[in-house]
């Protein structure tokens, strides 16, 4: 799943958010070239900040009755709330620099504060909708579907083609103001333009890959090709090569190692900066060799090819006559409930006449229920060690802590034990999880087969939190089983 290859096939489940990450890591590089000539960086820090504040406030509006249920998902009333505060912080600031009101960097600095002030106290006022809001401030790009993908692609596509049309304007109102003074006169409507289209990627891109990936996009490509080129023209072009690749080897490394796409984008643009500064204090003339062992190794390192990990061996295989099958080991300090689907059961909880806690099967229990199943296909003889002693615990995944239990317990044979380290189903579109399986001999205390699951486990036909759990307990097991 995470070589070059798959990532770059048009087939891979996740190859949208590959297309949304790159169609971004083009764009908006060239919308934060002219603000690092502007030198206004933290306008596009500040905008997306804004744009989170519209969100929330958006979503309080709706749970308070103000605002009409609009029949949109969650993303299209969130992108109305974006694009609402982000224009109105526009024309706001737009209207105290026309006037020369205190400091740029002050009134930034003070937007800033301000609307992070403002997302927090409406997040406040809404508990009911903190969990979506929070959902949708962090952007989870690489949930992007195919429909929100072709709006993304259409609203990216305009400002990109208004960037090429009219780039000669913006560079000179941006590079030399007294220049364009002097040649064309006062010149506000490329002003006005320019940050439209900024405001325009930022409002949506918000929704789409959340604050810090938008600011990441805007500013670190252009910061790193800096250094890099004497040109302006050149200074765009290699803004948005950097981007490409910043975009592409972020959802790689994210893939690959399973980590959140956002800071992992971000972290790999921060390095950019470094190696970009470090490349220009080197000779024209080493430059090129030093890009080719750089390149040379990337691909190396993407082309290579993981070793497929054994599946679970057959009970005849190892000779196993008794196999004890140990509850899970919950490790994520969270309690892993599935949903309920009764409401009754519900409205009893509200009541206090039922603990919450009471005949709530968990995430430990589905996946148990499923590997005492496979197992038994597998040839074992499965036993539970509660029915020789209801005393038992969850076993650790630790083959020493496992085999010191299962031996005061009195148990012989084989013990499989399993520890969930992460699970975190915080959108129905996909599960991060962390699981450890092993298959430890009681007597020696030999590990006989292991396997660590750790990554994103997409489950697109999921509609509620605990059928995306169901989903990814049955392809883990069939990574596990089919190796």
């Amino acid at each position: 799943m995470s070589t070059l290859f798959e990532i770059v096939n048009p087939s891979y489940l996740l190859f949208p958010a590959l297309v949304g990450t790159m169609i971004m890591g083009l764009v908006c590089p060239l919308i934060g070239s002219f603000l690092v000539l502007r030198r206004t960086v933290f306008l596009g820090l500040t905008l997306p900040e804004i744009a989170a504040a519209g969100v929330a406030f958006t979503f309080w509006m709706q749970q308070a009755g103000l605002l009409p249920q609009m029949g949109q998902s969650e993303r299209g009333v969130a992108m109305v709330g974006s694009l609402v505060f982000t224009f109105l912080g526009m024309g706001l600031l737009g209207y105290l620099e026309q006037r020369g009101k205190g400091l740029a960097e002050g009134r930034l600095a003070a937007a800033y504060a301000f609307a992070g002030a403002l997302t927090i106290l409406f997040m406040v006022f809404n508990p009911a909708g903190q969990i979506e809001v929070l959902n949708l401030l962090k952007g989870e790009v690489i949930a992007l579907s195919k429909a929100e993908l072709r709006l993304l692609v259409a609203v990216f596509g305009m400002v990109l083609v208004s960037m090429l049309l009219f780039r000669r304007e913006f560079l000179l109102t941006s590079f030399d103001r007294d220049l364009a003074f002097l040649l064309k006169g006062r010149q506000v409507v490329w002003d006005i333009l320019l940050y439209l289209l900024a405001g325009l990627i930022i409002a949506f891109g918000v929704i789409m890959a959340g604050p810090l990936l938008i600011f990441g996009f805007l500013v670190l490509p252009a910061l790193a090709a800096k250094p890099l080129v004497s040109r302006m023209s050149s200074f765009l072009v290699v803004s948005s090569a950097l981007g490409l690749v910043m975009a592409f080897l972020g959802f790689y490394s994210s893939v690959r190692l399973d980590l959140p796409l956002g800071p992992t984008d971000v972290t790999l643009g921060c390095c950019l900066i470094f190696l970009a500064y470090g490349l220009s204090r080197i000779s024209k003339r080493m430059r090129p060799a030093l890009l080719a062992l750089i390149c040379l190794a990337l691909s190396l390192s993407a082309c290579s090819v993981k070793t497929a990990a054994p599946p679970v061996p057959e009970a005849k295989a190892i000779h196993a006559e008794q196999l004890w099958l140990a509850k899970v080991k919950n490790s994520t300090a969270l309690p892993l409930f599935l949903p309920v689907n009764n409401p009754l059961r519900s409205l009893a909880e509200m009541a206090g006449k039922i603990s919450p806690d009471d005949y709530r099967q968990s995430v430990m229990d589905l996946l148990r229920q499923n590997l005492q199943t496979e197992l038994g296909q597998k040839g074992f003889q499965i036993s539970l060690p509660e029915d020789k002693d209801a005393r038992f615990p969850a076993f650790p995944a630790d083959s020493a802590g496992a085999t010191r239990m299962a031996r005061e317990g009195k148990l012989s044979g084989m013990v499989f034990v399993t520890e969930i380290w992460r699970w975190e189903g915080e959108t129905q579109k996909f599960v991060r999880a962390l699981v450890d399986f092993k298959l430890v001999r009681i007597d020696d205390g030999a590990i006989v087969w292991e396997r660590r699951v750790q990554r994103a486990i997409p489950t697109p036909s999921a509609t509620n939190l605990g059928e995306a759990s169901a989903d990814a307990v049955k392809a883990i097991l069939h990574d596990l089983f089919a190796g």
